[in-house]
């Protein structure tokens, strides 16, 4: 059987009630963009955010839109707001940096300008934070993230998306698994995590790997990264970079044989489809041992569209990954009761 990396909490969740009131930064960084992503961002950061004492830190990195006239107003009539104004463009790792420095919370966020925060997000984030403490880092599920943090949402505009995003969070109660790489759109750790494991690399410039870098210095100080699958995130995705596709992909290779070099190896994280494909096997493994059979289709489900919107281009590659959604669903049609009563 299919090793689970799925785990469930207790459904009294003494945290999203609001009991522990150990403070959060969240550490937002911006730059241009103010009407597109920053303002919905900031005001669902603002509106929905329950549960938990929080300050928002704001970076921005030298706008040219308006963004530091607004920083400084929302920051002169929120008390919860912080704004720090750079001179130049510091990239995300610096931009981050430059927040976590200031940052007075127990618990850093890194959330990115062009997100829109749901309920419970906080407080959910924190919880595997607090109550393991061998977790260094946890991340939400959302509609956009280059690994298994995505699910499938059929929606066109955020409102669609984020109600799809509610259903899965509806059916994801408690649930969460472990992973070797968390996406750095939104990020929660604990500020002792942090002091370890020291700031994000500088080196990686303007953005592409830096988030890999840090998960992969959390994991060798002894650390689990968790994502949590009741925790819904809406992610615009980065049209900075799209607009300069062989500029981006320049950097990513370069970046790619930066972080190879810092650590001696040939890094080739397991493919996103895969991931899903894993997931999926480890809800019916759980289905199947008795778990609640119509969120854990539903999920399945999700996962495969996740994998099948990725399906790879080459024959062999492709064969294979048919066969192996192949058997997941038939799996599904076995575990179905009106099989079981066909088949007796």
């Amino acid at each position: 059987m299919t090793k689970d990396p799925f785990q469930r909490r207790d459904k009294v969740d003494v945290a999203r009630e609001g009991i522990r009131v150990r403070k959060a930064s969240v550490v937002v960084v911006t730059y241009n963009g103010l009407e597109e992503s920053t303002v919905p961002c900031l005001e669902s950061v603002l509106g929905l955010t329950r549960g938990a004492e929080f300050e928002v830190v704001v970076v921005d990195n030298h706008s040219s839109d308006g963004t530091p006239g607004y920083l400084r107003e929302l920051a002169a009539r929120d008390s919860r707001v912080r704004c720090l104004l750079n001179t130049e463009n510091r990239g995300f790792a610096g931009g981050n940096n430059d927040g976590l420095r200031v940052a007075t919370g127990d618990f850093i966020v890194l959330l990115n300008s062009d997100t829109i925060v749901t309920e419970g997000w906080l407080v959910g984030l924190l919880d595997p934070l607090e109550t393991g403490l061998s977790v260094g880092l946890a991340g939400p599920v959302s509609n956009a993230v280059g690994n298994e943090q995505k699910i499938s949402c059929a929606g066109l505009s955020p409102e669609e998306i984020i109600k799809e995003g509610r259903l899965w969070t509806a059916m994801s109660e408690g649930d969460r698994f472990d992973t070797d790489r968390l996406g750095f759109f939104c990020v929660a750790t604990r500020r002792d995590v942090v002091d370890r494991v020291g700031p994000l690399d500088e080196g990686f410039g303007t953005g592409f790997f830096e988030d890999d870098d840090y998960c992969i210095r959390v994991r060798e100080a002894g650390y689990r990264l968790v994502c949590v699958e009741d925790v819904f995130v809406y992610h615009q995705g980065s049209g900075s970079f799209g607009k300069a596709r062989r500029e981006t992909r320049e950097l990513m290779k370069r970046n790619r044989k930066r972080l190879e070099g810092k650590f001696a190896m040939r890094y080739r994280p397991r493919h996103p489809r895969d991931r899903q494909l894993d997931l999926a096997e480890s809800y019916l493994a759980r289905m199947e041992e008795g778990g609640g059979r119509e969120r854990l289709l539903y999920k399945t489900e999700n996962r495969l569209c996740a994998a099948e919107a990725i399906a790879p281009h080459g024959w062999l590659k492709r064969y294979l990954f048919r066969r192996a959604v192949r058997g997941i669903r038939e799996r599904i049609g076995q575990a179905s009761p009106g099989r079981r009563e066909a088949t007796a």
